[in-house]
């Protein structure tokens, strides 16, 4: 007799019970089913056309959790997912991501170092202190589901970055923490009760009876701490261990996971000591450590946190000539009207159209005086508008905000290790593998050759792998850099670049440019002189149509001069960065510029400036020399002051600029500079530079422009001016948000006193494993001791950062 084939329920996988089959054609097709139920549903599923639920549901009947993974992040290929997370094109994208479960620089290692190994990621960047991911890879190679499956197959939780994102999965990650540290401190306190009697009883001859019911219980209570209080431990030492990169969870998780075997192979055969009020008091003052690093954490990610966060959900647009209208900001765009009222944050770039008042500017420059605002001065999203109404016009939204652009090169800044920051990640990860050396030879010596105590031996292997911990060796540098970071940025500078804080402290010359840098950049037309019988404003005309395309300071100075006029339009316009600019209108040529390269655009002919003082620009079309202008500028009110302080620091300080020779002798002479270097071109001011660090210099380089870029780049440190061009601001490794150049010396102070900082956690962390593994060794230190002093140590070395957080308090105090 051949045995019939057993069948499974068409609908939810079961197996249909004999004499129990329910059929019914679906598409064609006989299927069977378990019960009514799931025939009616089926039935259901196809009268509405989808049957294709089945053909993702049937692997799921072969790989139920392998598809359910899948499932999970199916949704990150989504186009429109990735047109609101992702930037970047077919060939190289990028995505922050927020990553839950990380607690230790050990699950920054690991998720860098499993990630980068994956075909198609071009870089992957983790912050300890935002819990944050930056990940560029090659979509056509990798899709981000499967890049997100990675980072689930650790044993973290991926999901798209936004600061309530973060906030949420802050709340989660306390709120566990929380629950973990109290079952750990009620268990502690019960089994340490029955620890008492039990030691008591040892004195007074306790019956055995009362002796093994003691024991049970504290069992029963210490295994609740153990599987779940505990478990984090067990979770990080697994992932490490599978992924064959042990962590600093491996010695915590052998430590209690040992002491608990033994204590429970000890009460089950009623042989030998029981520790469980060690394992307890062990785990509580971990996870004690733990807790409070992580609200360290926490504190520091939101004095980091977007502030995009405080743009208002709702604003007041105008809709009609007289009818205002509340919209969601995301509706906003270009060139509306909004309606700002006194206590209101602003929601968007844009310009003052009516009404004055006054705006505090801070969040965005660390500015803290009121800036008087009036019809055409430009203000900017996430600043206060403190006592008036005015509207506005708006000019930027979403993306195109500068707020926008400080956030992504804020990110950057943070998810950047310097690389005293990966020193000391790698000697971290190989320190495990050297405790854990350490202690199988210490429990060897006291087991096998010290055999009077051979009974402490599993103890004072314990108290090896517990003291020994990094943490602190791996949160040294981190802390420091998070904590300055954030303090600068509350003060109008923002660092964009990690090595900073490591080379700052070796400049040696400050090289700075002139325009818009000593001095304001708000140039203006002092003089105008023609040459030929062209008018004034017809030569103001074709230069500012010339100069739309720029976007040095000077093109401001022609366009508000020209704000009056008929516009001209320039077509061909070519930029000769240091030199001038050229282009066509009307069909004629014309050339703005120096003295030398206006004249040279017509060889036959040339003329002189009318004056000596002063910086002239000429302006030429294709039959000679037209008009000239004569440009002023004014100086920063805190330049002399700075150059005095750099130079009395010993640095040596440089004025580079493409102006000409006249104008920046005078600037160089009046603030006392060591050297300058007029009407330079983007090469020579490269050239300049690269000399002075071949003769062993270390540079500083302050600019603005456009013809700044390749000096920014190539300087050892650049900062870039808050008016600076958007090219500049990208190659530069801070930018001075305030304007104000007294914050660079502040960055300065600042960076040396990191240095100091992160040189003394990593002392601190290495001399505290120096003196404390070798008294663990010896049997001086017991095991709960040995938790207490690993978390001291790595408190320590967050507080001596956070030091770092109220600099400026003390600066101004003192």
């Amino acid at each position: 007799m051949v045995q019939a084939k057993p069948l499974d329920c068409y609908h939810c996988g079961l197996g249909v019970v004999a004499g129990a089959d329910y059929c019914a054609d679906l598409a064609g097709e006989s299927r069977h089913f378990c019960c009514p139920a799931c025939r009616e549903v089926a039935q259901l599923i196809a009268a509405n056309g989808l049957t294709s639920f089945y053909q993702y549901r049937t692997p799921a009947l072969e790989a139920p959790g392998q598809q359910l993974l899948d499932e999970c992040f199916v949704a990150f290929d989504d186009a429109d997912f990735q047109q609101r997370y992702v930037t970047g094109d077919d060939e190289l994208a990028s995505i922050e991501l927020l990553v839950g479960g990380i607690h230790c620089a050990a699950c920054v290692w690991l998720l860098e170092q499993y990630l980068s190994k994956l075909a198609g990621v071009v870089q992957v960047s983790v912050s300890l202190s935002e819990q944050k991911a930056l990940l560029k890879w090659h979509p056509q190679t990798l899709s981000l589901s499967a890049v997100c499956q990675a980072i689930a197959k650790l044993g973290y939780q991926p999901e798209p970055y936004n600061p309530d994102n973060l906030q949420l999965m802050q709340q989660r990650e306390n709120h566990q923490a929380l629950r973990r540290l109290g079952v750990a401190g009620i268990g502690m306190m019960q089994v340490g009760m029955f620890a008492i009697a039990l030691y008591a009883g040892a004195i007074q001859s306790m019956e055995p009876e009362y002796r093994s019911l003691m024991r049970w219980v504290s069992l029963l209570v210490a295994t609740p701490i153990v599987f779940y209080s505990a478990q984090p431990f067990f979770i990080g030492a697994w992932r490490g261990v599978k992924m064959r990169a042990p962590g600093m969870d491996l010695p915590v998780a052998i430590a209690i996971g040992l002491a608990y075997l033994a204590s429970v192979k000890a009460t089950v055969l009623g042989i030998g000591e029981v520790y469980f009020d060690s394992v307890a008091m062990f785990t509580f003052l971990l996870l004690g450590g733990r807790y409070l690093e992580m609200r360290a954490r926490h504190f520091s990610s939101r004095l980091s946190a977007d502030l995009n966060s405080v743009l208002p959900a709702f604003v007041e647009c105008q809709r009609g000539e007289s009818e205002w209208q509340s919209i969601p900001l995301f509706k906003v765009k270009v060139a509306d009207r909004l309606l700002i009222k006194p206590g209101q944050v602003i929601p968007a770039d844009g310009v003052v159209v009516s009404g004055t008042s006054k705006v505090d500017e801070s969040a965005m420059t660390g500015e803290f005086t009121l800036q008087r605002k009036a019809p055409d001065d430009e203000v900017i999203a996430a600043s206060v508008n403190s006592n008036g109404s005015f509207i506005m016009a708006v000019t930027a939204t979403g993306a195109e905000l500068k707020l926008q652009m400080i956030n992504q090169l804020l990110h950057k800044a943070r998810l950047q290790k310097p690389k005293q920051a990966q020193w000391v990640d790698r000697l971290a990860s190989r320190f495990v593998l050297a405790i854990l050396t350490i202690a199988t030879l210490t429990f060897a010596y006291w087991y096998f050759i010290a055999i009077e105590q051979q009974h402490n031996a599993f103890w004072i292997m314990l108290s090896v792998l517990v003291v020994s911990c990094p943490c602190a060796l791996s949160l040294a540098t981190p802390a420091a850099i998070t904590a300055a970071t954030n303090s600068l940025r509350a003060q109008g500078l923002l660092v964009t670049n990690a090595d900073v804080w490591e080379l700052m402290p070796t400049i040696s010359d400050v090289v700075c440019d002139k325009t818009g840098t000593l001095t304001k950049g708000e140039l203006s037309i002092a003089e105008i002189y023609p040459v030929t019988d062209i008018s004034s404003d017809q030569a103001l005309a074709i230069a500012a149509a010339l100069e739309h395309y720029s976007e040095h300071p000077i093109a401001t100075a022609f366009a508000r001069r020209c704000s009056n006029q008929a516009r001209l339009f320039a077509e061909d316009v070519e930029l000769h960065h240091g030199l001038g600019i050229t282009g066509s209108i009307e069909g004629e040529r014309y050339c703005l510029g120096s003295d030398a390269f206006a004249n040279g655009f017509h060889a036959s002919s040339s003329v002189a400036k009318p004056g000596k003082d002063g910086q002239w620009l000429l302006l030429s079309g294709s039959r000679g020399p037209l008009c000239w202008f004569k440009v002023q500028d004014t100086l920063r009110d805190d330049a002399a002051k700075f150059i005095q302080q750099l130079k009395q620091q010993g640095l040596t300080v440089h004025l580079l600029s493409g102006d000409s020779s006249t104008a920046v002798e005078q600037l160089s002479n009046q603030l006392g500079m060591d050297h300058f270097l007029a009407a330079a071109s983007p090469e020579q001011k490269l050239h300049y530079i690269t000399n002075l660090q071949q003769r062993g210099a270390s540079v500083l380089m302050l600019g603005d422009g456009i013809n700044d870029v390749p000096v920014l780049a190539a300087a050892d440190i650049s900062v870039a001016m808050t008016n600076a061009s958007n090219l500049a601001k990208t190659q530069a490794d801070s930018i001075l948000l305030s304007g104000q150049l007294s914050q660079v010396l502040l960055l300065i102070a600042l960076s040396m006193r990191t240095s100091s900082t992160i040189k003394q956690n990593i002392l601190w962390a290495l001399g505290y494993n120096v003196l404390t593994i070798p008294l663990a060794v010896m049997g001086l230190i017991a095991p709960y001791l040995a938790a207490l002093g690993m978390s001291l140590s790595s408190l320590m070395v967050i507080a001596n950062a956070l030091r770092l957080q109220k600099y400026r308090q003390v600066e101004n105090n003192g």
